[in-house]
């Protein structure tokens, strides 16, 4: 028997309607799933087959077709160096619903935040589901195929002092020797920065203000040397 073969067989064992079907795609074995079985599946998966790892997450749409969403789990058992391919389809549905698996594989976390924030897929369970490059404030999901394209107004904000609740202190960002203290004079502060068009030099503007600079006084550089050099 298959390894592939092998898996939907067991899984069938204690989820007999959880495999819809087996296939090998581009030489990856993949594993449909009903999305009901999902966490049932994964433990499986993890527990007996040694698939400790989740790689990735991706989600493809195929609007118009129905099941719209094909919600893709790149596993891997990192012993054996086997990989497997687990599948979900989604309807089309404003906001899709499918079962959490960061208990199984705690990589999942920024995984599914991901998916949600550009597929608007919700993933239950998950403990703290928010987007995570959008700003909270978007309205949609940039990656749905339905999802309008044009041009948009752009605002940029200089790097603020914080990361949600937790206050970050001033040296500690970026990893790579502190923050400058150009950006933390003005962190916080709208810098009215905007894209006007092509060619981008000479666009930087700060309204009501002198144009903007990178350059840091020589306070600011002296502020970046520290008091130990």
């Amino acid at each position: 028997m298959s390894p592939l073969l092998d898996y939907a067989a067991r899984i069938r064992e204690s989820f007999p309607e959880a495999v819809i079907d087996t296939r090998t795609e581009l030489g990856m074995e993949v594993l449909l799933v009903g999305r009901d079985h999902l966490a049932g599946v994964a433990r499986v998966l993890r527990d007996e087959f040694g698939f400790d790892m989740l790689v990735d997450l991706s989600v493809v749409d195929w609007v118009p077709r129905d099941p719209r969403y094909d919600v893709n789990y790149q596993l891997l058992n990192m012993a054996d160096q086997v990989r497997l391919r687990v599948k979900v389809q989604l309807p089309d549905e404003h906001a899709p619903h499918l079962a959490s698996v960061i208990d199984v594989w705690p990589a999942a976390d920024w995984h599914e935040r991901e998916v949600y924030d550009f597929f608007g897929v919700i993933f239950d369970g998950h403990p703290y589901l928010r987007r995570i490059f959008m700003p909270d404030e978007w309205i949609g999901h940039p990656l749905r195929k339905d999802y309008p394209v044009g041009g948009v107004p752009v605002e940029y904000k200089i790097e603020p002092a914080y990361v949600g609740a937790n206050v970050v202190p001033s040296r500690a960002r970026p990893a790579a020797g502190g923050v400058p203290a150009r950006l933390r004079r003005d962190r916080g502060r709208q810098s009215h920065w905007t894209w006007t068009g092509p060619p981008a030099s000479g666009v930087r503007s700060v309204a009501g203000e002198q144009p903007a600079t990178d350059e840091a006084t020589p306070e600011e550089k002296a502020a970046d040397k520290g008091p130990d050099t």
